[in-house]
């Protein structure tokens, strides 16, 4: 398309689009203003001019020397801690819509190959490639919970591409038509070892919440396998049955 044919209004709309539809993720940063200028054939101030009105009305959000990105949907409570396979059972789950700001801390990625225990767990051949994501979860900047999840690749094979401190997984999970949505859950307290215990800045008392976690997709499918260790003294976890 020439520079004529798209207006900064036409490209603020397929911006909005694209960020409505989930090809945009909450938190992932956006083209540079080069880059969707060349991608569509317009000026670089057409492109600036949508991306300035798409920040006035918090689609978007711009962070010095970082880039802009796609504005994570706002909370102003948390709601804490009810499972059951009706409910998504993620951290945002259990903390939601009480005016505690949520962030993340990711510790580590990587894919498994060869691994039992997790291939057992997703119900995979052992040969099947896992990707494993390590994340500390914070409210108002205390450390909540740690979280160590396991995805089959198979169902995501571009999960390496993204930063899961600003994209939501169970977005990226929901782009790729695999969002868990029914769960089985077990939960057991137990005595925290040092590193996570380090991690949750536990004193003398560790004795925390481990629940491990199958998701499934609305095929059936396990997509998910969490083990989660949260403070008691933090989240109460409450089961539905």
């Amino acid at each position: 398309m020439s520079a004529n044919t798209i207006s900064a209004g036409m490209l603020q709309e397929m911006l909005i689009t694209q960020i409505q539809s989930g090809e945009l993720l909450p938190g992932e940063v956006i083209p540079s203003e080069r880059s969707l200028a060349l991608r569509y054939g317009v000026s670089r101030q057409t492109v600036r001019n949508a991306i300035d009105q798409l920040v006035k009305q918090r689609y978007l959000i711009r962070i010095q020397g970082r880039g802009t990105f796609v504005k994570k949907p706002d909370y102003n409570k948390v709601a804490f801690g009810v499972l059951n396979e009706s409910e998504n059972a993620s951290f945002t789950a259990l903390v939601r819509n009480f005016g505690i700001e949520i962030s993340s801390k990711v510790l580590g990625t990587g894919i498994l190959e060869g691994h039992n225990y997790f291939a057992e767990r997703l119900h995979l051949s052992v040969k099947d490639p896992i990707f494993g994501l390590h994340r500390i979860r914070y409210g108002n900047k205390e450390p909540l919970a740690i979280e160590y999840t396991y995805v089959p690749m198979r169902y995501f094979p571009e999960i390496q591409d993204y930063n899961f401190e600003r994209v939501s997984l169970y977005d990226y999970m929901a782009s790729q038509d695999h969002l868990p949505c029914n769960f089985r859950e077990t939960m057991m307290m137990v005595e925290a070892g040092t590193k996570i215990a380090g991690y949750l800045q536990l004193g003398e008392e560790r004795i925390v919440n481990r629940i491990e976690i199958l998701g499934f997709d609305a095929e059936g499918r396990i997509v998910e396998y969490t083990e989660s260790y949260s403070r008691p003294d933090k989240l109460e976890v409450r089961f539905v049955t």
